[in-house]
């Protein structure tokens, strides 16, 4: 039984810090390794795409920015752009984009929201993720 309870502390010291934020001096929170993560894509085929917020390969449901997405064609053109509040991971745009070659999502600031306390947490940079579509 000593085994087992020691075993599952370790697990939950490891998940803690696997999660956890550093407090800078002034009170403000900081997390470097944030990031977008594309779940789905589909921008061709439907018009669609589902993003998170993620680190270390998990989605963080709770955290939220705004960002823009920039659709590209083949010659690197840009031929659309939107701004999105991030309340909403799930995007469906207007039309599919058959002629799509890249997408590249950049958020608008260099931190993050956590919805559940309202606290902003400093990312370093703006997050940002750019993918060559099929």
């Amino acid at each position: 039984m000593t085994k087992i309870l020691t075993i599952l502390i370790l697990i939950l010291i490891t998940a803690t810090q696997a999660f956890s934020q550093t407090k800078l001096p002034d009170g403000s929170w900081e997390d470097k390794n944030l990031s977008f993560a594309i779940i789905q894509e589909e921008v061709k085929q439907n018009g669609y795409l589902e993003l998170c917020i993620q680190k270390n390969g998990i989605c963080i449901e709770n955290l939220t920015i705004g960002f823009t997405v920039i659709i590209l064609d083949s010659v690197g053109k840009e031929i659309w752009s939107s701004l999105w509040t991030g309340k909403n991971m799930r995007i469906k745009f207007e039309k599919s984009f058959l002629e799509a070659e890249k997408i590249i999502v950049e958020a608008g600031a260099p931190f993050v929201i956590n919805n559940l306390t309202g606290t902003r947490i400093k990312t370093g940079n703006r997050l940002k993720i750019e993918k060559l579509l099929k």
